[in-house]
């Protein structure tokens, strides 16, 4: 990787930068925080990522999908927080996975650049970094569709879940 194309997050970039570099008379106001929204009562700090930009969600098929693939790790709805990252602006992206207090993080469709994340790792490798276990799928949808991409995933899950 060249120097040139380094990204940096908005945290990473504060806590080089603790002060002012630029001195303005005028002054901003940070929007208010607002808390993630998910699907899902997240008991076991489990985080599902989608990015679905014409529902709140997930189709039905989708979401029955993703449903049967819980019920073969042993998890419900009850488990997880399946957020839609689609509306969320990517540069809360860190401050909202931290609110969701989540051990394990699994992206569907979405590489993990796509998402701020400041490391890369191919799709079915579990990797870990700051405290949580990171899982790059391909979306639901493919993965309905695809009987040799559902066994890498479920290959992956019982490494994941001790199944």
């Amino acid at each position: 990787m060249s120097l040139n194309h380094i990204k940096l997050n908005t945290r990473l970039l504060t806590d080089l930068y603790p002060d002012v570099l630029i001195q303005s008379t005028s002054t901003t106001t940070v929007p208010d925080y607002q808390p993630i929204k998910y699907l899902g009562k997240n008991a076991k700090h489990i985080a599902l990522l989608i990015n679905n930009p014409s529902l709140p969600y997930l189709p039905d098929n989708e979401l029955s999908f993703l449903t049967s693939i819980l019920s073969a790790c042993k998890l419900s709805l009850a488990d997880v927080a399946i957020v839609n990252l689609h509306s969320i602006p990517i540069n809360r992206m860190e401050e909202n996975l931290q609110s969701l207090d989540a051990n394990i993080v699994i992206l569907f469709g979405m590489d993990p650049l796509s998402i701020d994340l400041p490391i890369n790792f191919p799709q079915f490798q579990l990797q870990g970094f700051n405290g949580k276990t990171y899982l790059f799928s391909p979306t639901l949808q493919e993965l309905e569709m695809d009987k040799a991409l559902k066994l890498k995933l479920w290959n992956c899950l019982k490494t994941l879940f001790g199944i």
